[in-house]
């Protein structure tokens, strides 16, 4: 019984923060579509995407990928005044969540890419769900203007193919080294 108290208390609070931090997110993503910190090197910016793909091979539209199954991801990348600033490509290995439904569980890895006229970003992380849910992934670095980022990055999908409307949302943290 104890256990189960703190299993849902701990997942409310888990719940709560994800909630915070989207509207948090959301915030910062209609506000402004970039904001630096130019003497600490940080950098903060919301990004839409939009024709928003999900595709994979010999599966119908709408039916969910399987365990050990591959699919790629892409669309444009949008300004808030809606002006093309870049695109987005990523490719995902679908776990299946191999040790149940949990608030840690994976359903799949996705590594991103980011292009813009100045650089590219390189994310990785994994999603709990396929569509919709928001995930966290890591920065690993990147070229160009964004040359040895590191931060992190909240990124909700809505792909076409799984019933979405076609867009995305990032909000990125992005650490920027000094020169």
């Amino acid at each position: 019984m104890e256990n189960s108290r703190r299993l849902r208390r701990r997942t409310l609070i888990k719940r709560a923060s994800l909630l915070v931090g989207g509207v948090l997110g959301l915030g910062l993503a209609g506000r402004a579509s970039v904001s630096t910190g130019s003497s600490s090197g940080a950098l903060a910016m919301g990004i839409r995407g939009i024709h928003w793909r999900l595709t994979y091979p010999d599966r119908p539209r709408g039916v969910l990928p399987q365990p050990g199954q591959r699919s790629s991801v892409f669309g444009e990348l949008v300004s808030n005044e809606g002006t093309k600033v870049g695109e987005f490509y990523a490719s995902s290995l679908q776990f299946g969540t191999p040790f149940g439904a949990s608030d840690v569980a994976a359903d799949a890895m996705e590594t991103h890419q980011f292009t813009f006229s100045d650089g590219t970003i390189i994310g990785i992380g994994t999603l709990g769900d396929l569509y919709g849910s928001q995930s966290v992934h890591a920065i690993i670095g990147g070229t160009g203007r964004y040359e040895g980022a590191s931060g992190s990055y909240v990124a909700r999908q809505r792909p076409i193919e799984l019933g979405g409307d076609g867009t995305a949302d990032f909000d990125f943290n992005v650490m920027l080294r000094s020169a």
